[in-house]
């Protein structure tokens, strides 16, 4: 079933982390063989009509965001910032001081001279900012900006996946601990046979996952994707300040 009441960036990188952070309660569900009553099935489809979709994914974009503030801070602010900064080593002071001219002339913002830079940080941090604000603004057409949007989409998803990782590490742990426990009991209480292929799918995709949520989402992870976005979103500043161009030098018919 298709969430349309959330849009192609909301479920890739908002929707998916929360689901992944929750699957293992899916697979309890199945090792109990719950998920065979009628009722189960019944609030099952009713979670899924009643929004609770949206409610996952708000809630994995405010712990994503409240990461994002840490990360952000460890690396000196956000990429963006950072490459645009005058004060700052530059691997390639070509490539920023083209795109500086680029998001001041798109953003109608003036950037800060290296030494007003020098003079007051924060202020020359607050231009840069707002000027970026304005670049991301005028790059809303998906269509013209399909590769600044996929990039978008990726570092919400990684951000988001790094933001729910205790949430996926403690439930899916639960999980294994849960059907392992589960196991002992018929096993001891000789109920049923306790060594099945359900039982042992359970654990092993439980442990899976949580294997998964102390391997994969890592601040690295993170920042190599924000990288890709900020240079796509700057790059996108370069093409909208030669349309300008090209629309101003277009004779008159």
């Amino acid at each position: 079933m298709t969430v349309v009441w959330l849009d192609d960036y909301e479920r890739r990188a908002r929707l998916v982390p929360g689901l992944l952070a929750i699957f293992p309660l899916a697979i309890l569900l199945s090792v109990l063989s719950l998920r065979q009553l009628p009722t189960v099935s019944y609030v099952m489809g009713a979670v899924v009509l009643i929004g609770i979709p949206v409610v996952v994914a708000d809630i994995v974009r405010e712990q994503g965001r409240n990461a994002e503030k840490s990360l952000w801070a460890s690396w000196g602010g956000p990429p963006t910032t950072a490459w645009l900064r005058l004060r700052d080593p530059s691997d390639n002071e070509v490539q920023r001081d083209l795109w500086r001219k680029a998001v001041a002339e798109v953003s109608g913002v003036e950037l800060l001279t290296l030494r007003a830079e020098r003079a007051n940080p924060s202020r020359a941090d607050q231009a840069i900012v707002t000027a970026v604000s304005q670049v991301r603004d005028r790059t809303r057409d998906i269509e013209k900006f399909q590769l600044l949007f996929n990039e978008n989409r990726n570092y919400g998803f990684a951000r988001n996946l790094y933001g729910v990782r205790w949430i996926g590490r403690g439930i899916s742990l639960v999980g294994v601990l849960f059907v392992g426990a589960y196991m002992a009991w018929l096993w001891l209480g000789r109920h049923q046979d306790a060594i099945t292929a359900e039982n042992l799918f359970g654990v092993a995709s439980c442990l899976a996952l949580f294997i998964y949520w102390c391997v994969w989402p890592t601040p690295g992870r993170v920042q190599e994707a924000a990288n890709k976005y900020a240079q796509q979103l700057l790059q996108s500043a370069v093409t909208l300040k030669c349309d300008g161009l090209a629309a101003a030098t277009e004779p008159d018919t």
